[in-house]
C-alpha cells in the first residue's frame, strides 16, 4: 500500500533540490551575460613569427689574449621577428620589449636591443647579416586597424644546452599611452634555428701592432 507518511516527505526534498538547481543555473546565466556584455576587448594581438639562436663563439687565444681571459659559451642572442596589430579605436605606440626566458623557478629578462645596438649588433656579427631584418621601432604610431612588423635582439647569460631544458620563452609588450602588457609566446618552444657561428678573427699581436705605427719611409 501506499504509505503517505514516507512519501510525501521524499518528494519535497526532491523538489526543493530541483529548485535550488533551477536558481543556481539561472544565477550563472545571468553571470555570464553580464561578463559577455560588458566585456573589455583587447587592445592589442601580435605574435613571434620565428626564434633564431646565435651562441657566439670565443676568439682564440694568442700572446696578448691568454686562455683565461678568453670568454666562453655564455652568451646567447635571440633574433626574434614579432608582430603587433592594434585592435583599439585610438592608435598605440610600443614603448618597450622584453624577452623572458623561464628556466625552473626563474625567469632571465632582457630588454630589447636599442636601435643604435641592434644596428652594433649585425656589424660585430657579420655571421647575422643574413638573417637580418628590419628593426621594430619603438614609439611609431600604429594606427586603428594597422599593425607594425620588425625584428627585436635579446642577450642572455645563458647557452643552448640551457634554453632546450627552459620551460617557456615569451615577450611582453608594453604601450607608451595605456597600461596594458601584450604576453607574446613561442607556442613551439623550445624549437628554434641555430645560426652556425664562426670563429673571430684573432687581434693583431703586440709586434703587428707596432709594425702598423711605424711611419712609412721612402726608399731612396
Amino acid at each position: 500500500m501506499f504509505n503517505v507518511a514516507d512519501e510525501v516527505p521524499t518528494m519535497r526534498v526532491g523538489r526543493a533540490l530541483a529548485l535550488a538547481g533551477i536558481a543556481a543555473l539561472a544565477v550563472l546565466v545571468l553571470v555570464a551575460g553580464y561578463v559577455y556584455i560588458n566585456r573589455v576587448p583587447p587592445t592589442a594581438e601580435g605574435e613571434l613569427t620565428a626564434v633564431w639562436l646565435y651562441q657566439p663563439l670565443p676568439p682564440p687565444a694568442t700572446a696578448d689574449v691568454p686562455v683565461s681571459a678568453v670568454p666562453r659559451g655564455n652568451s646567447l642572442l635571440l633574433l626574434v621577428p614579432v608582430r603587433v596589430r592594434n585592435l583599439s579605436e585610438k592608435p598605440l605606440s610600443v614603448m618597450d620589449l622584453e624577452g623572458v626566458v623561464t628556466v625552473g623557478d626563474t625567469d632571465y629578462k632582457s630588454y630589447a636591443a636599442s636601435t643604435l645596438d641592434f644596428d652594433k649588433v649585425f656589424q660585430f656579427y657579420p655571421d647575422l647579416d643574413a638573417y637580418r631584418q628590419p628593426a621594430l621601432l619603438p614609439h611609431s604610431e600604429i594606427p586603428p586597424g594597422g599593425e607594425s612588423r620588425g625584428m627585436v635582439v635579446f642577450n642572455y647569460a645563458l647557452d643552448e644546452a640551457q634554453w632546450n631544458k627552459a620551460n617557456s620563452f615569451r615577450v611582453d609588450v608594453t604601450f607608451d599611452t595605456i597600461p596594458y602588457i601584450l604576453h607574446l609566446t613561442w607556442p613551439t618552444f623550445p624549437n628554434h634555428t641555430q645560426i652556425a657561428a664562426t670563429v673571430p678573427a684573432p687581434p693583431p699581436t703586440t709586434a703587428a701592432k707596432l709594425l702598423h705605427k711605424r711611419p712609412v719611409t721612402a726608399t731612396p
